[in-house]
């Protein structure tokens, strides 16, 4: 008996079916498609690329279902920027792969 690879386009019936029965899968397919959806209404140029919303797919696949609970979805671009890490650290020659971006921190006075 072979074990297939869950490796299917997510609108396929045979991922919407494990979904039904493995929650945690339900949840990665939730935020994956909602993370499309932004990204799409962003414009990004990936997302008009022919594929990527199965090469999206494939990059929440690969990952454990916790991976979906650290995902902001009002930031889905640091999804594309993951994938493109990842993607980036497959070849030995560009690890370590990073990302430097500027984040502002507002501090508060905190009185005792």
């Amino acid at each position: 008996m072979a074990i297939e690879e869950d490796t299917e386009s997510c609108g396929s019936r045979a991922t919407d079916s494990i979904a039904q029965t493995n929650p945690g899968h339900r949840q990665k397919l939730e935020v994956y498609h909602e993370v499309l959806r932004r990204i799409q209404e962003l414009n990004y140029e990936e997302a008009n690329l022919p594929g990527f919303d199965d090469q999206l797919w494939l990059h929440f696949n690969r990952l454990p279902a916790r991976y979906t609970l650290d995902v902001n979805v009002d930031r889905a671009e640091d999804v594309l920027m993951h994938k493109r890490l990842l993607h980036l650290a497959e070849d030995p020659a560009n690890q370590p792969a990073f990302d430097v971006r500027l984040v502002q921190v507002k501090m508060f006075d905190v009185l005792i």
